[in-house]
C-alpha cells in the first residue's frame, strides 16, 4: 500500500509540473489564446461525446442489453463454475444461492439438489420450493438446495455438483435445455461454454470496457461482430452448420451422462437407499422463436425422444404462460413443480 501512495504522489508531482511548464511555454506563443480556445472546445466536445455515448444513449436503449454485463449480483465470479449469484444479496446465502445456508441434516431428511438457470432461480416461490411443498404434504421430511443461478448451464452445474459434494444428496435434478442450446446460439457460440465467456474472460480490458459501457462500440459490435472478434470464433466452429448443431446437442447429452454418473456413482446419499439423478427439459416457446431457434428446439427434442435420461416437460404449458422465449409465469412454475413431483415421487416413495 505504501508503494501505491508513493507512486500516486510522484504521478501528481509530474502532472502538476508538466502542466506548469506547458503553461509557461504557451504564454510566450503569439497565438496562445487561439490554442487555449481550441483545447477548451476540443475537450468540451470530448466530454460531451462521452456523456452522450456512455449515459444518454444507454438510457435510450442503444448498445448491448444489460445481459452483456457481468451483473454484480446475478453473475458474481465463482471458482470452477465460473459465476453464481452474489453472496448475501437479497435472499442469497453465503454461497450465492437462494435460500438458507446449505448443510447436511439428519439421516431421516431427504436432501434434494436442484440445478437450473434463471428459470430455476426465479419465482416466488421457485420451482424446487413447489416440489418441496408437495413432498411435505406427503409427510416427507425434505430439504431442498437450489443451486440455480441466472444464465448458468449444465456444464457449469457439473462443476458445481462436484464443488459441493461434501453435502449428501438423495436426488439430483437438472432442469434446463435453453441455456444448453439456445443460449449458445445467442451468446458465446461454442457448445458448453458459459454465458458470454468470450466477452467476460477473453477480451482485453479496453474492449471489454467499451462493450460494457459505450453505446457506439456496442452497437457496432451487435451489427458486425467485428469489434470483439466473435465472427472469427463463429467461422472457426462453422456456426449454425449441421455439424455445429450436432455438437451442440451432443454436448447437452454428454453433460447429462456425466451428471448422472457423478450423482449415482460418487455422491453420498442421505435418507434414501441410493442417490438418483433426474434431468428435465424445460418449456421453450415455439411461437416466440425465429426459424433457426425452432430448428434447434425440434432437433433437440428429436435427439432425446427415445433417450430415458431426459424427461420432456415442454408440452405441459401453453404459449400463454410464456413471458418471453424461455421464461414462464408463476402459474406455469406451479405446473412445472407438479410435473417434477409426479416424476420423482415414485422413487422417493419406494426408496426413501
Amino acid at each position: 500500500m505504501k508503494n501505491f501512495y508513493l507512486l500516486l504522489i510522484i504521478y501528481l508531482i509530474v502532472l502538476i509540473s508538466l502542466n506548469y511548464y506547458l503553461y509557461l511555454f504557451l504564454k510566450k506563443i503569439k497565438f496562445v489564446k487561439y490554442i487555449k480556445n481550441f483545447f477548451i472546445y476540443f475537450f468540451s466536445s470530448i466530454l460531451l461525446i462521452i456523456f452522450l455515448d456512455f449515459y444518454i444513449l444507454k438510457l435510450l436503449g442503444h448498445g448491448f442489453p444489460t445481459s452483456i454485463i457481468q451483473e454484480e449480483y446475478q453473475r458474481a465470479p465463482s471458482p470452477f463454475d465460473t459465476f453464481t449469484g452474489a453472496p448475501y444479496y437479497k435472499d442469497h446465502n453465503s454461497l450465492g444461492f437462494r435460500g438458507k445456508e446449505f448443510k447436511n441434516y439428519d439421516k431421516n431428511t431427504i436432501q434434494i439438489a436442484f440445478f437450473g438457470g434463471s428459470t430455476g432461480y426465479n419465482g416466488n416461490p421457485p420451482i424446487i420450493k413447489i416440489v418441496e411443498r408437495l413432498l411435505t404434504e406427503k409427510n416427507k421430511k425434505v430439504e431442498t438446495y437450489n443451486f440455480s443461478s441466472v444464465s448458468s448451464n449444465h456444464n457449469q452445474h457439473i462443476h458445481r455438483l462436484v464443488k459441493y459434494s461434501d453435502l449428501n444428496f438423495d436426488l439430483v435434478i437438472f432442469y434446463g435445455g435453453f441455456n444448453e442450446t439456445l443460449q449458445t446460439y445467442f451468446y458465446d457460440p461454442r457448445p458448453g461454454y458459459p454465458f458470454n465467456f468470450w466477452v467476460r474472460n477473453e477480451l482485453d480490458n479496453l474492449k471489454y470496457f467499451l462493450l460494457k459501457y459505450s453505446s457506439i462500440f456496442s452497437e457496432y459490435e451487435s451489427y458486425t461482430g467485428n469489434f470483439s472478434g466473435i465472427n472469427q470464433i463463429k467461422e472457426d466452429i462453422d456456426f449454425m452448420s449441421d455439424e455445429w448443431l450436432n455438437n451442440l446437442i451432443e454436448n447437452y447429452y454428454s453433460t447429462l451422462i456425466k451428471g448422472k454418473k457423478i450423482s449415482e456413482k460418487i455422491l453420498i446419499r442421505n435418507a434414501c437407499d441410493e442417490t438418483k439423478f433426474f434431468a428435465f427439459y424445460q418449456p421453450i416457446s415455439l411461437q416466440k422463436s425465429e426459424e433457426f431457434t425452432k430448428k434447434i428446439i425440434k432437433s433437440t427434442k428429436s435427439f432425446f425422444k427415445n433417450k430415458e435420461i431426459l424427461i420432456d416437460l415442454s408440452q405441459h404449458i401453453s404459449e400463454d404462460n410464456f413471458t418471453d422465449l424461455t421464461h414462464i409465469n408463476q402459474q406455469a412454475k406451479n405446473i412445472m413443480g407438479k410435473q417434477i413431483f409426479d416424476n420423482i415421487y415414485p422413487f422417493i416413495r419406494d426408496r426413501c
